[in-house]
């Protein structure tokens, strides 16, 4: 999936520079400025390492230009839903992403001003019109926090390896460290039932771990330990 993200007449540098900042740590490919208002050079003070972002960001007069060459174009409000309005009848960001799992598409996604948001007819340019749940009595969203939570529900289903995140135990490993576990069950309870019980409550244990491969190698080596205490 290629992700383009269109911001229209953006109004906080603040806003503007975390934004910059937003789409670098979840592999956003375009930036496009819909006739900004705020100001790019100090937008670059709050983007840290994105300032690169907003130089390459492409500057237009108009949505349509914006949204050129795109298949799919979706955009964002607030205010999801007005009834008897057909512009305003938004689905969840959670569902529009399973709609979009395994999925190849070159998105465009939509923001509108802090201010005022889309008009009606930007609105009407977006195939989609999708929304963030929130509290019913103050659903708004400052435009950057909004940004990073949409980026990131698109993120999750890129298929994009995170390099902070631990790679987790694979199904043998785990199996291994349980038969381990059998092991000392064995030789420290000796009853059969007793060691089925104790047996299974560790397999639970470690699977809603979430263990990572390293914590189970770790886990694994200090198993054989202990077994060889027990066996000595």
């Amino acid at each position: 999936m290629h992700v383009r993200v269109v911001l229209v007449g953006v109004e906080g540098s603040i806003n503007l520079g975390f934004i910059a900042r937003t789409c670098v740590n979840f592999a956003v490919e375009e930036l496009y400025l819909v006739k900004p208002r705020a100001d790019l050079e100090e937008a670059k003070r709050y983007a840290a390492k994105a300032v690169d972002m907003l130089d390459k960001a492409v500057v237009v007069n108009d949505l349509e230009e914006a949204i050129s060459g795109v298949d799919l174009v979706v955009a964002t409000t607030a205010k999801g839903y007005s009834r008897g309005d057909v512009l305003r009848q938004a689905i969840p960001i959670r569902s529009f992403v399973e709609l979009l799992r395994g999925k190849n598409v070159k998105l465009a996604v939509l923001f509108g001003r802090e201010s005022t948001g889309l008009t009606r007819s930007e609105l009407e340019k977006a195939d989609f019109l999708i929304t963030i749940p929130a509290n019913p009595t103050y659903p708004v969203l400052n435009l950057s926090q909004a940004v990073a939570i949409i980026l990131w529900e698109l993120w999750n289903i890129r298929r994009v390896t995170a390099s902070n995140i631990p790679p987790p135990a694979d199904r043998r490993s785990v199996e291994e460290l349980l038969n381990l576990i059998k092991k000392a069950s064995i030789l420290v309870l000796g009853h059969e039932e007793k060691v089925r019980r104790v047996y299974e409550i560790w397999r639970k244990v470690l699977w809603r771990a979430q263990l990572s491969s390293y914590e189970v190698r770790l886990l694994y080596y200090w198993m054989q330990r202990v077994l060889s205490r027990l066996s000595g």
